[in-house]
């Protein structure tokens, strides 16, 4: 499973648009584990929003996720006094990140399917 992942994520670096202002993961990280493939984009300045950007990805059929949510802004940091505006780096990691598919069942046309549509959706150039 870990080596299927890990060619599936090679995949996503090879093919993943060009995007000014995207942040792919790291790579090469020793010892890296891909559980998730998380992709940090600039929508604002792509012309979007996150929310419109996964529902056009969900209309294609590509699902996504989200799976950071800054910390002092949760029910629990909230309560301990934290406001937005005090961590911008984490809100915008927050705000900007999306979870793109990545499971072993996944072949390289899967991956390629999923940044089409990324290319597609946001107007990128497609590798």
């Amino acid at each position: 499973f870990l080596a299927q992942r890990q060619r599936l994520a090679d995949r996503y670096f090879d093919v993943f648009p060009s995007i000014d202002g995207a942040v792919l993961p790291p790579q090469g990280v020793p010892g890296q584990s891909w559980n998730m493939f998380c992709v940090l984009l600039p929508y604002e300045a792509l012309g979007t929003t996150r929310q419109a950007f996964r529902a056009a990805l969900r209309e294609q059929g590509i699902a996504t996720g989200l799976s950071y949510e800054p910390s002092h802004l949760t029910t629990l940091g909230r309560s301990l006094g934290w406001r937005d505006g005090q961590f911008p780096n984490a809100e915008r990691i927050g705000r900007e990140t999306v979870t793109l598919p990545l499971h072993c069942g996944m072949t390289d046309a899967d991956v390629d399917r999923v940044c089409v549509a990324v290319a597609q959706v946001l107007g990128a150039p497609a590798r």
